[in-house]
């Protein structure tokens, strides 16, 4: 079973909030309403690159290291 990659997800989430105030509302509406959005596409684009750092990743191979090596 895989693992969702729920920061990317996330980050969608919030570029579709960032982005409703500019479809859904009329130019001429209020600077509130178009606050709201940015403060909700604010968090959770926080939280999405929050769960981005928390995945987990490939990481290089940890190579046994001797006294002869001189690569690192």
């Amino acid at each position: 079973m895989t693992r969702r990659p729920w920061g990317a997800i996330m980050a969608v989430v919030a570029a579709v909030v960032f982005a409703a105030p500019t479809l859904f509302l009329p130019a001429d509406s209020s600077v509130g309403q178009k606050l709201a959005f940015i403060v909700a596409g604010s968090a959770i684009l926080a939280a999405a690159i929050v769960l981005t750092r928390a995945e987990p990743g490939v990481r290089e191979p940890e190579m046994p290291t001797s006294e002869d090596d001189v690569t690192r």
